[in-house]
C-alpha cells in the first residue's frame, strides 16, 4: 500500500515461481489475503494477491476460529 494512504492497493508483480505463505480473514464474502513469497535469489517479495501476481495453482483454505 502507498505509504501515505493505507485504503490503497499497490501491485506488485512477481512472474517468478516462489513458495507462498500468508494469512488473512473473510471480508464481505470474499478472502482478503496478505502473502509472502520466496522466490528464486533468496528474495521475498509480500502483497495482496491477486490474479496477476498469483501462481495458477494457489490455493486458499479456510479454517475457522472461535
Amino acid at each position: 500500500m502507498p505509504e501515505g494512504d493505507a485504503l490503497k492497493d499497490t501491485t506488485t508483480k512477481c512472474d517468478l515461481p516462489g513458495a507462498m505463505t500468508g494469512t488473512g480473514e473473510i471480508r464481505n464474502g470474499f478472502a482478503h489475503l496478505h502473502v509472502v513469497m520466496g522466490v528464486e535469489g533468496d528474495r521475498a517479495t509480500a502483497g495482496h494477491p491477486t490474479k496477476r501476481t498469483s501462481a495458477p495453482t494457489s490455493r486458499a483454505y479456510v479454517i475457522p476460529v472461535t
